[in-house]
């Protein structure tokens, strides 16, 4: 697989990553607060935040995976750094090194 197709790949999985466990976790929050008569005029104050943080949770996690992934796959952009830093020989990596095993 090229490394065009491997970057393809990750933005039609990662997308629909983005959409469905990102925002569809804060809409959970967000519907369900409603549906069991939490949040009515007077609490939206509390549950938007609320909404928001369950948001930013899930949006650090999808961060998390699509760094993961691109270093599972080896996925390099840029030319994987040779125009950008005149190696020769050696494939310079843009995906960070796991840290753990």
């Amino acid at each position: 697989m090229t490394n065009s197709d491997k970057q393809l790949r990750l933005y039609q999985i990662f997308s629909a990553k983005l959409v469905l466990e990102v925002f569809g976790g804060a809409g959970a929050i967000w519907g369900f607060s409603e549906a069991v008569g939490l949040r009515v005029a007077s609490t939206v104050w509390f549950w938007r935040p609320c909404a928001l943080a369950v948001g930013a949770i899930f949006f650090t996690r999808w961060l998390m995976q699509v760094r993961d992934h691109i270093a599972d796959e080896n996925i390099r952009f840029f030319g994987g750094g040779k125009a950008l830093m005149g190696a020769d020989d050696e494939q310079v990596s843009l995906a960070p090194q796991k840290m753990y095993s």
